[in-house]
């Protein structure tokens, strides 16, 4: 891959850990503009003060941003705050920062700090949305919202025929494990096979899906780091309705 030559070390890292095939499903030019914007505001830092202040307010309760580096305190607290913070930020139409790595946090117990590097960025309003609708189906158990959400994001066609359908359904509730009737343990090899075999039945399908499930993919592989590392497992479904509840 070319462009990998030229990438920040930082996007460089955490685009290795990609399932690969993702980058066969997607559109090389908006790939490369999305990966060129990633690039620059990493090395500029555009953007990043302003995104801060507005996303300020919908942080988790026990966590901050800071300017600061200080020691940190693991424990399966700061798991479920990385996790909640993850699914508050699916939602906010101003952007997301990307990387969730343990390297940008600090503090312990109730109060923990964040300085994320400037990788930030969008999802469509769309596919924002279309996302929203799995994780509800999915954790709210609705299989009708799940079914939409598949198909507004372009993971399903209602061209195809049932068993394709269902077999896609099949291949992404895989994804989710079963967070949804247990605490669930983030390996990062786990997420990657699902993610691949996903990829690899929409190749089968010569479907092509937004550069979004780019930046979900980074985010993604940026939560399963920290988690695997910290240890433990994480009672997912629960802290999804905790981010819902207190950010609807």
């Amino acid at each position: 891959m070319n462009l990998m030559s030229w990438l920040p070390r930082a996007l460089k890292e955490l685009i290795t850990h990609v399932p690969t095939l993702l980058f066969e499903v997607v559109s090389w030019t908006e790939l490369s503009k999305d990966i060129s914007a990633l690039s620059q505001r990493l090395i500029t830092g555009s953007g990043a003060a302003e995104l801060r202040q507005k996303l300020t307010k919908s942080l988790p309760k026990s966590l901050n941003f800071t300017d600061q580096s200080s020691p940190l305190v693991r424990s399966n607290q700061l798991g479920e705050m990385i996790l909640e913070l993850y699914f508050r930020q699916l939602k906010n139409k101003d952007g997301m920062f990307l990387d969730l790595r343990l390297r940008h946090f600090s503090g312990s117990e109730n109060r923990f700090m964040w300085n994320p590097n400037s990788m930030w960025t969008c999802f469509s309003p769309a596919f924002r949305e279309a996302l929203q609708k799995l994780y509800d189906g999915f954790y709210l158990g609705s299989d009708q919202v799940f079914h939409d959400g598949l198909v507004e994001t372009g993971l399903i066609s209602q061209d195809w025929s049932v068993e394709d359908q269902l077999e896609m359904k099949r291949l992404f509730k895989a994804h989710f494990g079963s967070a949804i009737y247990q605490p669930m343990e983030f390996k990062l090899a786990s997420f990657q096979e699902s993610f691949q075999n996903v990829f690899s039945f929409l190749m089968k399908k010569k479907v092509k899906l937004s550069t979004d499930f780019l930046i979900l993919g980074v985010m993604l592989v940026t939560l399963y780091l920290s988690l695997e590392e910290l240890g433990g497992s994480y009672p997912v479904a629960d802290i999804y309705k905790k981010s819902k509840l207190s950010y609807d």
